[in-house]
C-alpha cells in the first residue's frame, strides 16, 4: 500500500456520483473514489472525532482542546494553498488510469499524524499521511465538493468557529 502525496486534489464526477480524490507523488499519480455514502461518513467522523491537533495538550479539557482544534484549523485553511492549479504531468499511475473504489477506510492515528487508509473491495490501495494543517485542509476541501455535488448544503457543512479569546488557568 502507497504512503504519500504532494498535491491532493478533490472533484465531483456529476456522471459518476462520485468524489474523485487525486493524489501525486514523485511523478506518481493515485485515485480513489469515495461514494455519497462513504463521503458523508467521513464528513461527520471529521466533525465529531477528536484527531490529534498541532498543539494538542493533555492538560485542557476536552472543550478546551476542541476550541484550540477549531482554532488551528481556520488558521490552516486560511494559509493553505487552493489556487495552485493540480498537476497532471503524472508518469505513472500505481492504482490504474481509473483508480480504485473505496469500500473502506482504517484510519490510525500516529502522534500529530492521522492516516487514512483507503481501501477497495479486493486488491491494493492507498494512505494518505495527513499531519493536522493538511488533514484540515482536506475536510475543508471536501465540504466544499459535497456542497459543489448538492450532497450538503451550505447550512450543514460545518462552518469555522469565531475566534476566541484564550483564557489561561
Amino acid at each position: 500500500m502507497a504512503d504519500m502525496q504532494n498535491q491532493i486534489n478533490m472533484t465531483y464526477d456529476q456522471i459518476q456520483d462520485r468524489i474523485l480524490i487525486r493524489a501525486t507523488e514523485n511523478g506518481k499519480e493515485y485515485r480513489a473514489w469515495w461514494t455519497r455514502r462513504l463521503a458523508l461518513r467521513m464528513s461527520h467522523l471529521f466533525q465529531t472525532h477528536n484527531f490529534p491537533t498541532e498543539n494538542t495538550a493533555s492538560h485542557l479539557e476536552p472543550e478546551q482542546q476542541q476550541v484550540l482544534g477549531q482554532m488551528e484549523k481556520q488558521d490552516a485553511v486560511q494559509q493553505a494553498d487552493f489556487d495552485t492549479p493540480f498537476q497532471d504531468q503524472a508518469l505513472s499511475y500505481p492504482l490504474g488510469e481509473e483508480g480504485i473504489l473505496v469500500e473502506r477506510i482504517d484510519i490510525n492515528s500516529e502522534g500529530k499524524l492521522v492516516r487514512l487508509n483507503m481501501l477497495p473491495g479486493e486488491g491494493e490501495g492507498v494512505t494518505l499521511t495527513l499531519p493536522p494543517g493538511q488533514r484540515y485542509s482536506f475536510e475543508h476541501m471536501l465540504q466544499q465538493v459535497m456542497v459543489a455535488a448538492g450532497w450538503v448544503s451550505v447550512q450543514t457543512a460545518p462552518e469555522p468557529e469565531p475566534a476566541v479569546t484564550p483564557v489561561a488557568h
